[in-house]
């Protein structure tokens, strides 16, 4: 099961190794220096494939039944992708990876950049120091802005000390940089491209989510006394405006009795959905672990990977099936291309 100690989804690798600078200093493997040398896989993986799934095994792809057709580029041994997003084009992915130990500038995830095809495998943004995780990379929809999160762990004499965690982004085109969001985990932002939903950390642990305009201005919680012991994974419907995200331990202050109460709502992992003006929260499904949810292409359908299996969710009536099973389907992150 993915362990809600860490930072929300994205980098629970990266995390666990960076974490465990706590009690020493975790095993790497140093990369050659000059960077991936991924090559392309099997001749046009992601133009045949319904689904791109990144996990340990690779940015693998799924036909529709779930079945893994092939990896949509061959990514360097010992190396982890995660947080795939489609890019606005439709012909290409982006995705956080956790490569082999870097020599000059240590352990860390960068993000890249890779078509459909397995053409053009780049970099977008390489990590700069030693514990240094970037995550959840997102596109404005004029491909030309990126959004992400980064964690950077910090250091002191020798021994870990805490984690610092923001929301950036960054103009491709300049190279220009700015952080938006200080205390911010995994996030979403909508198709108008007006907001922020993220995860909000106290002392590095997720309490609920929060909003802001997209420049990181007028930061404030996105719910009023909904609080839950654990949530990730804020992500938007292609169109409308609504979000689904992963949580678990639902609490809500109402009225009980003619008296203020606390509402304990369960504590298994849940796919909840509400409205980006946060109104209507509900929980559609019970996914058992923590996922990464993803929309279908027209916003009635969500998949997950857990427990060993794919599972997609009608929103509409909430009901679940199994499309597969299979050691690639414990965790992940998806992306719906058809």
């Amino acid at each position: 099961m993915i362990s809600r100690a860490g930072v929300a989804g994205a980098l629970l690798a990266a995390v666990l190794i960076t974490a465990a600078c706590a009690s020493g200093t975790p095993t790497r493997t140093t990369q050659p220096q000059g960077g991936l040398g991924g090559t392309t896989g099997a001749t046009g993986v992601g133009l045949k494939a319904t689904w791109v799934l990144a996990n340990p095994s690779g940015l693998l792809g799924l036909d529709e039944k779930g079945q893994v057709i092939g990896a949509i580029v061959n990514l360097p041994p010992q190396s982890a992708p995660a947080t795939p997003a489609l890019a606005p084009s439709g012909n290409a992915i982006v995705f956080a990876l956790t490569p082999q130990t870097d020599p000059k500038t240590g352990f860390g995830s960068d993000l890249y950049e890779v078509n459909l095809d397995g053409s053009n495998l780049h970099p977008l943004l390489q990590h700069e120091a030693d514990n240094v995780f970037y995550s959840t990379p997102r596109l404005d929809p004029t491909g030309n802005v990126l959004y992400f999160q980064r964690t950077a762990g910090i250091i002191e004499g020798g021994q870990y000390v805490r984690n610092d965690y923001s929301i950036e982004r960054m103009d491709l085109r300049t190279g220009e940089r700015k952080k938006l969001l200080v205390d911010g985990g995994d996030f979403g932002i909508p198709p108008a491209a007006d907001r922020l939903i993220y995860v909000h950390l106290t002392e590095g642990q997720p309490d609920t989510l929060w909003t802001s305009n997209v420049d990181g201005s007028d930061a404030r919680p996105f719910f009023g006394k909904d609080k839950w012991f654990y949530l990730q994974a804020p992500r938007f419907a292609p169109s409308g405006c609504r979000l689904v995200f992963s949580a678990a331990g639902h609490s809500a202050t109402r009225m009980i009795g003619g008296k203020a109460g606390y509402a304990h709502l369960g504590i298994p992992s849940d796919l909840d959905l509400v409205q980006c003006d946060n109104s209507g929260l509900r929980t559609i499904a019970t996914t058992v672990d923590d996922v990464d949810p993803a929309w279908s292409p027209d916003s009635t359908q969500i998949a997950y990977v857990a427990t060993g299996g794919l599972f997609v969710v009608t929103v509409g009536d909430g009901s679940t099936r199994t499309v597969t099973q299979g050691k690639d389907f414990f965790f992940g992150g998806l992306v719906w291309l058809k």
